[in-house]
């Protein structure tokens, strides 16, 4: 693996963090264990590792940030859809169902989407059943 250069000309890669034979890898943190690998190609092998978990780390961060959003917005749909069948608007049976799915022993609603989803479901079973 050569020499990466950017804009500024610096080094990037492997080489930017030389072998020295003082340093004890316990003492190094990130990157700078290159230091303490004396094989270039191996160190050149380790920092392609490294980048490639910092991409897989950062893609899987951003597709959990993406799932939390889409779930959000499905808790807040079911939300409304529950708020709607207590209320009695898609009919008593509807109202009956959410009551029993929705409410605890105090009356206050879910708001998880877990138990929402669930409703849901119930929901469109008592739709068929008709």
């Amino acid at each position: 693996m050569g020499a990466q250069r950017s804009a500024s000309d610096s080094v990037v890669g492997a080489e930017a963090y030389p072998y020295d034979p003082t340093l004890r890898l316990e003492s190094q943190r990130g990157l700078d264990r290159l230091r303490c690998v004396a094989d270039r190609a191996l160190a050149a092998d380790f920092f392609a590792l490294y980048q490639a978990v910092e991409r897989n780390t950062e893609a899987a961060i951003l597709a959990e940030r993406e799932q939390a959003n889409r779930d959000e917005a499905e808790r807040k749909q079911l939300a409304a859809l529950a708020t709607r069948a207590l209320a009695g608007e898609f009919g008593s049976d509807e109202k009956k169902l959410a009551a029993h799915i929705l409410e605890d022993e105090r009356g206050r609603c879910a708001t998880d989407l877990r138990t929402l989803r669930e409703f849901r479901r119930a929901l469109i079973q008592l739709k068929r059943e008709r």
